[in-house]
């Protein structure tokens, strides 16, 4: 099928940058972006954060608490990196680096291009072209800066290249730089460093903790010349890091390794003739323990390296071209949906946990198992594995922890109301796409709360069943559940803190969840269950029917004194998005009223860049309704667009059939801009923001919080099961009975499942009919298996 494609937005409008022709790619060619537009990289352990000017900082096994580089978070500056200097020797004064940051000198043409697991720096300065290419090992944890020289010039050039960092080797907490690198050393070794940070001694024991790692920074492809390993010696006094001391005045004393401020630093020295190219290579990474960190510290070899960048992207591409696939004439829509939001979330949210934003480190119970349902579009056993670590972060009780620290003794137990009822969201969702029911009897371990450790042990149908009979539990006289500490709005974190504030939206997920298992519980036999499920599910439809109703739309909830929010009583806050779009989503509303309350939010939330959470924005602090309060009029989750939860509107004008609609709100949140629109936007055009500033903003309309958001999974499972109309369901594959066929008059949908991959390609006709294989199909696809691509042709009534 042949269709005419709108050329990316960036090709002709963006003047920071445009993707690359096939979406796999960003390219910046104005570096001085509105904010700092990053890259996310990880191996699941090790992991960095690369901005477009070379700030960042790398990781070793948690991005909060093991970090290797000294990083500020400071989205004006941007002034802490890795980074790699040029001196021409023939005028020592004439220094510049393979990024516009430290050194600030402008270049004669530059472009820094983001992949899937790697970025690279372009450059041409003073007749010398540079390329520096930043890439994490996929199996090792470190990380490689390849940099290619060229000289342009017509005549021979003498260069030194010197890598500099400081090293911090501790946790986002250890902000007292001159305390903590008491506790550093680094040691020279034979064309690099080894640095670590001391143990300390647990208090009021004699027991001296664990060493957690020993990092090594390297040269490869060169001999080192000098390693500087002292701050102070390295930029002088003044420091200036445009201009360091000792490059200038061509050396440094022998590096103390315990005594000073400890960075990291290794020059090599280059004669180019005219119009030669030279390669070197710098390696960062981080062991257990010494011997293990000296064995990785060996000098390999440039082929070596380049093979494993290949690897790095190979790995990328592969699964990349493992999942589902989209082709439509809105190349934007394709690039996003195909490649950046799939490596957002796989990149930034599960394996990283990190961004420039926000640096979690930790698994989130409701974050991360919503995040790990990307997976089920063509590896459902990576979601499988995510539930069953939820699963064992559940309570005997039915509790969970809100997050934790994989590898840590630090966790947070949950006191939200819905947290609990995740684990059963997610696993419906791995029933949808596998009709896996073996997986049900998985025996896993719950929490005991007195020794934190896994004790007794049940299947994970136990598990998904305590969870929501722990929500059930917890109600109030009138049958809505309780608010406790918050429902999935964690800002809502005071409205319940007394035991009686009700949340209408956790009545409508309970709802959804009860009603999609009662059938698979009496399948399985367990009828005494499905009943009870049914009959709750009905008790909550009437609690928020009888309840919960506003006249226009519905209410959010109570307060502990009984006071609504969330409605028009109110000043701020009179409507939340959540409650209208989860009345369609869910089915629990009368139909009627879930048509008006979705008119009410178009009315009163919807905005050209995506529904806001709620309207008006709340001006001052409220301690009967939580911090939502506190942020400033428009900002977040307080009269901003939220991105998470405005996906689940795209999805409720889908539901209701309004695909076009759905389409059209699902571009209004995406963050491809034009150029009118990039500099006020602000945040990166290639990934989704947390949330975008409302109209009681100044800045309306400005992005924030990019890469560590879960809108980036939900933005592609809208986009592929509602918007066009492709999902997945215990008895099979469904094409929906419509798409945006008004907006598009020709898409398709590639989607793997359950063995099988479907290319499904969907045209404007004047009736419905699907062919498969050329015979015409009723009712959801099936799958036998069979390792076969199925063809599918679908005409959608206009």
């Amino acid at each position: 099928m042949s269709m005419a494609v709108i050329e990316h937005s960036g090709e002709q409008l963006d003047h920071f940058g445009h993707f690359s022709a096939d979406g796999r790619e960003y390219i910046i060619t104005n570096i001085h972006t509105p904010r700092p537009w990053v890259n996310v990289m990880s191996n699941g352990k090790y992991g960095l954060v690369v901005s477009q000017s070379g700030g960042g900082f790398s990781w070793y096994d948690n991005c909060q608490l093991q970090r290797l580089t000294r990083w500020d978070q400071d989205l004006a500056l941007d002034a802490a990196g890795r980074y790699v200097y040029i001196q021409d020797l023939d005028e020592p004064n004439s220094i510049w680096s393979t990024t516009f940051q430290p050194t600030f000198v402008d270049a004669e043409n530059e472009t820094v291009t983001y992949g899937c697991g790697y970025a690279r720096y372009s450059r041409t300065v003073h007749g010398i072209r540079t390329t520096q290419t930043v890439f994490v090992d996929p199996e090792i944890d470190r990380e490689f800066w390849i940099v290619e020289i060229q000289n342009m010039r017509k005549s021979a050039a003498k260069l030194r290249l010197a890598s500099a960092f400081d090293w911090h080797l501790g946790g986002q907490g250890d902000w007292h730089r001159e305390f903590h690198r008491l506790f550093m050393e680094s040691e020279r070794i034979e064309n690099g460093f080894l640095a670590w940070k001391h143990p300390g001694l647990k208090e009021n024991e004699r027991e001296k903790e664990v060493q957690p790692y020993v990092a090594y920074h390297m040269l490869c492809g060169a001999v080192g010349s000098e390693f500087p390993g002292d701050k102070a010696a390295f930029y002088g006094s003044p420091a200036d890091t445009r201009r360091p001391e000792a490059m200038v005045e061509g050396g440094t004393r022998v590096p103390s390794g315990r005594w000073d401020d400890p960075i990291s630093s290794i020059w090599t020295e280059l004669e180019l003739a005219e119009g030669a190219s030279k390669t070197v290579a710098y390696c960062l990474g981080a062991e257990p323990t010494r011997e293990q960190a000296l064995l990785m510290s060996r000098s390999m070899s440039l082929d070596e390296i380049w093979e494993r960048l290949d690897s790095a992207r190979n790995t990328w591409l592969d699964r990349l071209e493992n999942t589902v696939s989209v082709e439509t004439p809105d190349s934007d829509f394709n690039a996003l949906t195909n490649t950046w939001f799939k490596y957002q979330t796989w990149a930034g949210r599960m394996d990283a946990r990190c961004a420039f934003y926000q640096q979690g480190g930790a698994f989130g119970y409701r974050d991360q198992l919503q995040d790990s349902l990307l997976s089920l579009q063509g590896e459902p056993d990576v979601t499988l594995k995510q539930l069953g670590r939820h699963a064992e972060a559940m309570y005997e009780d039915g509790g969970v922890r809100h997050w934790w620290h994989p590898g840590f003794p630090i966790f947070v137990r949950s006191h939200h109301s819905d947290t609990c009822t995740w684990l059963s969201y997610g696993t419906l969702a791995y029933l949808d796409e596998t009709n896996d029911l073996a997986a049900l009897d998985r025996s896993l371990g719950y929490l005991n709360r007195e020794t934190e450790a896994l004790g007794t042990s049940a299947t994970l149908l136990d598990h998904c069943i305590k969870g929501l009979d722990r929500a059930l539990d917890r109600r109030s006289s009138r049958g809505l559940p309780l608010i406790q500490a918050g429902d999935w709005n964690d800002g809502l974190s005071h409205a319940g803190l007394d035991g009686k504030g009700e949340s209408v939206w956790l009545a409508m997920f309970l709802f959804d969840n009860l009603t999609r298992w009662a059938p698979i519980l009496a399948e399985l036999g367990a009828n005494d269950i499905a009943q009870r499920f049914r009959s709750e599910a009905e008790n909550l439809r009437q609690a928020v029917e009888t309840h919960a109703w506003d006249g226009d739309w519905y209410q959010a909830g109570t307060r502990d004194d009984g006071r609504a929010f969330g409605s028009k009583s109110e000043s701020s806050g009179q409507i939340f998005l959540n409650t209208q779009t989860w009345a369609v989503i869910t089915g629990i509303a009368d139909p009627q009223r879930a048509r008006r309350a979705i008119q009410s939010a178009e009315v009163r939330l919807f905005k050209p860049y995506g529904a806001l959470l709620l309207n008006p924005a709340f001006s001052v602090v409220d301690p009967t309704i939580g911090y939502i309060t506190r942020y400033a009029p428009g900002l977040r989750e307080n009269g901003g667009v939220y991105s998470h939860a405005s996906t689940w509107a795209v999805w409720a004008l889908a539901k209701l059939g309004r695909h076009d609609d759905a389409l059209r709100l699902w571009q209004a949140m995406s963050p491809a801009k034009s150029s009118d629109q990039a500099a006020g936007y602000s945040a990166e055009p290639y990934v989704m923001p947390g949330n975008v500033d409302g109209p009681d903003s100044p800045y309306e309309g400005r992005a924030g919080w990019t890469w560590y958001t879960g809108s980036s999974a939900w933005m592609v499972r809208v986009a592929i099961d509602w918007v066009l109309g492709v999902r997945a369901s215990r008895p099979g594959l469904i094409v929906d009975g419509g798409g945006p066929v008004q907006t598009w008059s020709e898409y398709k949908v590639r989607r793997p499942f359950r063995g099988d991959v479907f290319d499904i390609e969907v045209r404007k006709g004047t009736d419905r009919q699907v062919l498969v294989n050329g015979e015409a199909m009723s009712g959801p696809l099936t799958s036998g298996n069979s390792r076969k691509v199925h063809s599918v042709q679908v005409n959608l009534k206009d």
